[in-house]
């Protein structure tokens, strides 16, 4: 059995790396630097409008690196910081317009991918895997 999980991890090591190599390319095609400013983009237009502390959690990413990342995306006019009504010492951030351009620009790249990356599965294997590696990530989150 520990030589099957230890199979399982390496398969998740190549599939990350397989996965960083695509999504490159799609980030390219829309004109993003990273597929970091990706999932900050899909994290900011999911919420609406996010805190960049709630965004540094969401994201796994530290605070620094952060920073770079929103620096980044407010120099291509991607995303707009304001202060939080609630709480003034707090910043949020937005996605602009431009920033919904690129990410629907990317949406449609996505999705092609993902038509060909899951056809191997059928609908209940993909609800399946999405429960399994939900819960596998949660799990690595909390150690």
């Amino acid at each position: 059995m520990e030589n099957l999980k230890t199979n399982i991890t390496l398969d998740f090591l190549r599939i990350s790396n397989l996965l960083s190599r695509y999504g490159a390319k799609m980030v390219a095609d829309v004109g993003l630097n990273s597929i970091q400013q990706w999932v900050i983009l899909r994290n900011i237009i999911e919420k609406g409008d996010i805190s960049i502390g709630e965004l540094k959690e969401e994201t796994l990413v530290t605070k620094q690196n952060m920073t770079g990342m929103i620096n980044r995306l407010l120099q291509a006019n991607l995303v707009a910081l304001f202060t939080d009504p609630e709480d003034k010492r707090r910043t949020r951030v937005k996605v602009t317009e431009e920033g919904q351009l690129v990410y629907e620009q990317l949406s449609s790249l996505r999705n092609e991918f993902n038509s060909k990356s899951y056809n191997i599965y059928n609908e209940q294997e993909v609800l399946l895997l999405s429960d399994l590696l939900s819960r596998l990530v949660e799990h690595l989150k909390e150690n």
